[in-house]
């Protein structure tokens, strides 16, 4: 329950112990004024009472260590409250409305608004178990909330100087070779840093954005390799188009390129589908397992704790081999 609608809750269960009582009251004396009277004197001390304890006595002596002061307190309190409540029953009940024996200075009435306190008094440390209960599952939810936050951030930037190295590995290679290429991959590798810059430190970006830099990363790769590796790349996505994490989806290119091709080798195959219907968005990654192919796996490992992190309970992610072809696929519902 958040702080801002806890106080509303409590004056509501106030206000209904209130009328509770004062109906019980009237019904019982057949009286409106003594009713009055006696249920607005109760509820008083009671509330007065409850939070004394819970917000006063508790946090500032009882919760510090200080058992003393707070025995002699709690007890001056207990006997304060009974006393003034019985001067003030005595005077508006007893004298004013000449009301029972039973509001006078004797032993019965007394007993009475002691018991009665006395739960009060009871029903204030209670009040003050679940205040702090509250708070600490509050700050535990904040706590969460910050450690998902830095764990995926540092999720996200894994990914990041993974990628530039290996391309900027390959922009070496190809500077060395005085490749003709060697502008173009510059180019591409431009259009790339200027997605992590821009777009990457969001936490939403649009499908197509991703989709646009999946197909730059696409272009990138192509240009390195010896034979040209034939990427089939399906795309059916319903409009609106949701908005997903930036970089969710490119560990599963790159891992095809890390494991999925062998590059001395012409017949390299690959097959990109992604669709979006119906809240439900799927990506599909498809390529040739070669007996050189080791660790398919590769750095879905990162993506699957991501996953895990930014879509709890919402998302399906499968990884098998069958026929010759690696599998990667991921579904995720949108709500």
């Amino acid at each position: 329950m958040k702080k801002p609608v806890l106080p509303l809750v409590q004056v509501g269960l106030w206000v209904m112990v209130y009328l509770l009582l004062l109906v019980y009251t009237i019904q019982k004396g057949s009286d409106w004024p003594y009713g009055f009277v006696y249920t607005t004197i109760g509820i008083v001390f009671y509330v007065a009472t409850v939070y004394l304890h819970a917000n006063w006595l508790l946090p500032r002596y009882f919760y510090r260590g200080r058992y003393t002061q707070y025995a002699i307190l709690s007890v001056a309190l207990l006997i304060g409250m009974v006393g003034l409540r019985m001067w003030l029953e005595y005077e508006f009940l007893f004298v004013r409305l000449n009301r029972h024996q039973f509001f006078g200075w004797n032993f019965a009435h007394g007993a009475f608004d002691a018991i009665t306190i006395l739960l009060a008094f009871l029903f204030g440390f209670l009040l003050r178990v679940a205040l702090n209960y509250l708070d600490l599952l509050q700050r535990q939810e904040r706590l969460r909330s910050q450690q998902v936050a830095s764990e995926l951030a540092l999720l996200k930037s894994q990914v990041q100087p993974h990628f530039l190295f290996n391309t900027l590995n390959n922009i070496y290679a190809l500077a060395v070779a005085r490749s003709e290429q060697t502008a173009e991959v510059v180019a591409r590798l431009s259009d790339i840093m200027r997605y992590f810059v821009e777009e990457a430190p969001k936490d939403r970006v649009p499908l197509p954005l991703e989709m646009t830099f999946i197909r730059n990363y696409l272009e990138l790769e192509q240009i390195r390799l010896r034979y040209p590796l034939p990427v089939q790349v399906c795309v059916h996505v319903e409009e609106p188009a949701p908005f997903i994490p930036p970089m969710l989806l490119i560990p599963f290119v790159e891992n095809v390129f890390k494991h999925g091709i062998d590059k001395a080798r012409p017949d390299n195959e690959a097959e990109i589908k992604i669709s979006y219907q119906q809240e439900q968005l799927t990506f599909l990654v498809k390529n040739k397992v070669f007996t050189t192919s080791q660790g398919s796996w590769g750095g879905l490992a990162n993506l699957q704790r991501r996953l895990e992190l930014v879509y709890p309970e919402r998302f399906e992610m499968r990884v098998f081999e069958q026929q010759g072809y690696f599998y990667a696929s991921l579904a995720i519902t949108h709500p």
